[in-house]
């Protein structure tokens, strides 16, 4: 149950790094799917459940910078942001923390990290 828990939360904070806007001209065929990228942000999952104010390591932030240059096209930021959405449902992390992922490791993004994004609204 626990681990469990653990995998839910860690798809929520993909969901939300799936949304990063990048410019690539790979082919969707190179997309990164839901179940590639959360091995790949395992090391974020204790800086996501943090309440302390909390840094994330090296490895978080390489692997979030990895998951945002593989989510090349639009649609594959969509699948993978309903992924993670539908997969954290219920699962509690730290809204604040995931807020201040993109800035704490250098990612640029156009819009705030939320728990509560409406995947279908957001311009990738």
């Amino acid at each position: 149950m626990m681990m469990e828990k653990n995998i839910a939360a860690l798809f929520m904070s993909m969901m939300a790094l799936a949304l990063l806007s990048t410019t690539s001209n790979a082919s969707r065929i190179n997309d990164i799917s839901c179940a590639e990228a959360i091995p790949i942000l395992l090391p974020c999952l204790p800086f996501l459940k943090a309440t302390d104010g909390q840094k994330p390591t090296a490895s978080c932030c390489s692997a979030a910078t990895t998951v945002v240059q593989r989510a090349t096209s639009p649609q594959n930021r969509k699948d993978l942001c309903q992924c993670f959405k539908s997969a954290a449902s219920g699962i509690s992390i730290n809204p604040g923390q995931l807020k201040q992922l993109p800035q704490l490791c250098n990612i640029i993004i156009s819009f705030p990290l939320d728990p509560n994004v409406d995947c279908n609204t957001i311009t990738y």
